[in-house]
């Protein structure tokens, strides 16, 4: 029950024993009196009521203008006039305005405010919740020069190529590079009018290693440079079964990488007639999948397994085996049905059967030459084949793409295992060409997604870009976990709920630099950036969290007049003076 309801009652009971009383008192009382009275009680309650409830009228809307990081003058005086003007604690220091703690503190401050305008930066995470429910307004500040946009990976297996994307702001005619630990080049690129890059780096030692983002503007003068913290995990020696249907150039050197990169191969090449060459044939059966993590094979022999151990496969497949099925030839209508029961729609295209890759797998010196002007030799040592197949599927992701954005393989989850299909052919002319490390990436890629994953899942970080003071999502934690800093202090996490599948904690670190997760038998490095460092990530996450938030009130109109509470003292007034002649009249006719 509300609160006005509770009132409501309390004065109705005090009307009815009111009413009792005098309709009880002495017969000496005029029956007139006694009628007046009676009468008079309900009128003082009704007073009294709205005295404490006074009836809402409407009145203007009144504006907030918040004032965050990042707000100039200029932009102020804009948007100050008719407005209530608030700082927030991360704004400049400018006239004419009040500073309040948080955004919750300002709208209790200020009940009528039902409109928010937002300058600056925009909302920190600590007031994004108290938004909510108003509508907002947001004129965002220019964002600074330097990186704005950064994705790289935090863990990655030794020896790995891995790749850092993001867009820089404000550098026309820049560039950017990656330096390793040690100082040295690893890759560059020249910037695009829309600012974005992909770099390619390979991972050093196990450990904690801190690569290094430049940004060079058009005279080649260092704008900024952003560290890109990672963490190198020992690698894991994959058991992988080949099976094909025939040898092949494309077979030879994919063998040749798999064995370079220390996985456990074991081939079967059949040619025909019953006859094998390779390794000792094995038997496809559960016993025998079950010793293996990816299994890789062509269209042909996924046709000589057979129905009963093409079953075998499948179930192995759900129960956690990696499969990867490279089509290297057409495709019978049996097989586009198998597929389909996989998941997979195949269907024959009239679409050009050569592709290019994109610029960013092959090496600065080869992207240098593609970006300019190509020789007609080097283009055609390139070009790629691949079969003229549409693949769709409801859950599928993309394998690799082409540098026109189309797939060139796809993935999708089957039970606890991954199924992958690839249609790409001759990749092995990207070695001819030179470039054994992009091809060495395109399998590396597909062989780390789709394998069956070894041992349990180790803690990860799952915020992105954390800062002192700033909440910090660390998950797939366990019970009596901990954080330790560098000086060797630790705090305990508190998973935030039992039925949290993700087992995660939350975290304010106090200091930027390394620090480390540690959770049953496992230490997780991770990096906390410092508040300085890299200011346009931080603005860009700012500011797309704020726009993500007016875009949730965009359909919302903004009301011009808001309804308010009426004055009190007048109802107060009245029920005073009528208390005081029901007094007066009970005193004189009693006497």
């Amino acid at each position: 029950m509300s609160f006005q309801a509770i009132v409501i009652a309390l004065l109705a009971v005090g009307v009815l024993i009111a009413g009792v009383r005098l309709a009880m008192r002495a017969p000496a009382v005029a029956m007139r009196g006694r009628i007046g009275l009676v009468l008079l009680q309900p009128v003082l309650a009704l007073l009294l009521y709205f005295a404490l409830f006074p009836p809402a009228g409407e009145r203007a809307a009144d504006r907030l203008v918040l004032v965050t990081a990042g707000t100039t003058a200029a932009q102020l005086d804009r948007h100050r006039a008719g407005s209530i003007v608030l700082a927030l604690p991360e704004a400049p220091a400018l006239p004419g305005m009040t500073r309040v703690p948080d955004l919750g503190t300002a709208l209790r401050r200020h009940p009528e405010a039902s409109r928010l305008l937002v300058l600056g930066a925009g909302l920190a995470a600590r007031d994004r919740e108290a938004a909510r429910g108003h509508a907002l307004e947001f004129a965002a500040a220019p964002l600074p020069r330097g990186v704005v946009e950064l994705w790289s990976p935090t863990q990655v297996s030794i020896g790995a190529r891995w790749q850092v994307s993001g867009r820089v702001h404000g550098v026309p005619g820049g560039a950017v590079e990656l330096l390793d630990p040690a100082g040295r080049r690893s890759d560059s690129l020249k910037l695009g009018a829309d600012g974005r890059f992909t770099l390619r780096g390979r991972a050093p030692a196990p450990g904690s290693a801190r690569f290094t983002l430049r940004v060079r503007d058009a005279r080649a003068q260092v704008v900024e440079a952003v560290a890109v913290p990672l963490q190198v995990l020992p690698g894991v020696a994959l058991r992988v079964l080949v099976l094909a249907g025939g040898p092949s150039p494309e077979l030879k050197y994919l063998r040749r990488w798999a064995l370079d990169a220390g996985a456990s191969l074991h081939t079967q090449i059949a040619l025909g007639a019953g006859l094998t060459i390779g390794d000792a044939a094995v038997p496809i059966d559960a016993a025998t999948l079950r010793g293996f993590d990816l299994v890789v094979l062509d269209e042909r022999a996924w046709r000589e397994l057979g129905t009963s151990r093409r079953a075998v496969l499948r179930d192995a497949l759900r129960g956690g085996l990696g499969v990867l099925l490279r089509v290297t030839g057409p495709l019978s209508p049996t097989d586009r049905r198998e597929l389909s029961g996989l998941g997979f729609t195949v269907d024959v295209a009239d679409i050009a059967q050569t592709v290019s890759l994109p610029s960013a797998w092959f090496s600065a010196g080869r992207r240098a030459t593609r970006d300019a002007s190509t020789v007609a030799d080097e283009e055609a040592a390139l070009l790629l084949s691949r079969q003229p197949l549409r693949v769709a599927a409801a859950d599928a992701l993309a394998l690799l793409r082409d540098d026109a954005g189309t797939p060139l393989g796809s993935w999708r989850s089957v039970g606890q295992g991954r199924l992958g299909l690839w249609w790409l052919g001759d990749t092995h002319r990207l070695v001819l060409a030179g470039e054994s490390a992009a091809h060495g990436q395109l399998w590396s890629e597909a062989f780390a997604l789709l394998a069956r994953p070894h041992g349990p899942r180790r803690p990860w970080l799952a915020s992105e870009d954390p800062r002192p003071q700033q909440r910090v999502l660390l998950c797939g934690i366990a019970e009596g976990a901990s954080v330790e800093v560098a000086d060797g202090g630790r705090t305990p996490l508190l998973i935030e709920a039992a039925a949290n599948a993700g087992n995660c904690a939350a975290y304010w670190p106090g200091a930027a630099g390394w620090q480390w997760l540690r959770s049953g038998g496992a230490t997780v490095p991770f990096h906390v950036r410092a508040w300085n460092e890299a200011p346009g990530l931080l603005a860009q996450a700012t500011r797309a969290a704020t726009g993500q938030l007016v875009a949730q009130v965009a359909s919302r109109p903004s009301p011009s007049r808001i309804s308010v509470p009426g004055p009190r003292w007048p109802w107060f007034l009245g029920w005073l003076l009528a208390s005081v002649l029901s007094w007066w009249l009970e005193r004189r006719w009693l006497r």
